[in-house]
């Protein structure tokens, strides 16, 4: 069921004042741990009660021990559940830049100098995970969060629950965590190829590919296509290499907002993604001319990610 749009902003406010938002480690305190029973708990509960009221109407001894064990089990479950969290020391790393529609996975690391069991870590009904800890040392989780549109995407507040070790109470805290990650534009499925569509380089003349004069290998990076690398050399090495070549042509395109007759921003936007990912994975030089931001052509892994950073951080003009 929706919350309403008051009860929202209260409850808001006061996970803001009583969790405030850490850019380092935060640790659990006791005023900041919630523990009530579960379904389960509530049933137990009564049944315990109606044990002892049974013991009392007929005097009964092993009603009552029986009636005693059972709040017992729920007080001690209840303590349990709540040191299971106490004094837990929570931490996020960076996360990958992911495209929309995809799940971004923030590293969310769980310190603890004794073990944890069964500890649930949730940032919405759709990205639940689990993590036990050893004692003395620590767990990193991947919390996914759906990207659900471009731009920055700030890390929600992150649940902690633990049902440890009865499943009678339910234990659960809150982290506020400052970490965000950038998303990229969806690219367009079944763009059309860039090579007819954008426009020439700088220099007015269109360019094709040079790759006849051999100039030597390098190291592989991460981004390199595939197709260029040195499958001999890489048998006889044990790291691998990129052949280069030395050649005045070179394939060089242009990819401008305004050349694009499409109405909607966000559909330029997502070809122009398209076309940056097929000429960074092709090897092309590329540009990229959007309104107020201009990229010379370059190509590479770092020019790749600068084209898409501007992408996904875009203002259409009103």
């Amino acid at each position: 069921m929706k919350r309403p749009a008051w009860f929202e902003r209260r409850r808001q406010t006061w996970l803001t004042r009583r969790h405030p938002t850490s850019t380092d480690t935060t640790r659990l305190k006791h005023n900041q741990i919630y523990v009530l029973p579960t379904g389960f708990g509530f049933a137990f509960a009564v049944t315990a009660l109606l044990v002892l009221i049974g013991a009392i109407n007929y005097q009964l001894s092993l009603a009552y021990a029986f009636a005693f064990l059972m709040f017992g089990i729920g007080h001690a479950g209840l303590l349990q559940g709540f040191r299971n969290l106490l004094g837990l020391h929570v931490t996020v790393g960076q996360a990958e830049p992911v495209f929309t529609g995809e799940n971004a996975h923030f590293p969310i690391r769980l310190i603890s100098d004794k073990a944890r069991i069964s500890i649930y870590l949730s940032a919405g009904r759709d990205s639940v995970v689990a993590a036990n800890i050893q004692p003395r040392s620590s767990n990193e989780t991947w919390l996914p969060v759906p990207a659900i549109q471009r731009g920055w995407l700030v890390l929600p507040t992150v649940q902690l629950e633990s049902r440890y070790p009865t499943q009678l109470c339910r234990a659960w805290s809150y982290a506020r965590l400052a970490a965000r990650v950038l998303v990229y534009p969806q690219p367009e499925s079944n763009a059309p190829p860039y090579q007819l569509a954008s426009n020439s380089d700088e220099g007015g003349s269109v360019w094709r590919r040079g790759e006849d004069d051999f100039a030597g290998l390098r190291r592989y990076q991460p981004g390199d296509p595939i197709r260029r690398i040195a499958w001999k050399q890489a048998a006889r090495d044990e790291h691998l290499s990129i052949k280069q070549f030395d050649s005045p042509q070179s394939a060089a395109y242009r990819f401008d907002w305004h050349d694009l007759a499409l109405q909607s921003a966000e559909s330029r936007l997502s070809r122009l993604t398209a076309w940056v990912l097929a000429a960074d994975l092709a090897g092309d030089r590329y540009g990229l001319t959007l309104p107020g931001t201009t990229l010379p052509l370059d190509h590479g892994p770092a020019h790749r990610t600068a084209c898409l950073t501007a992408l996904a951080l875009f203002e259409a003009q009103a």
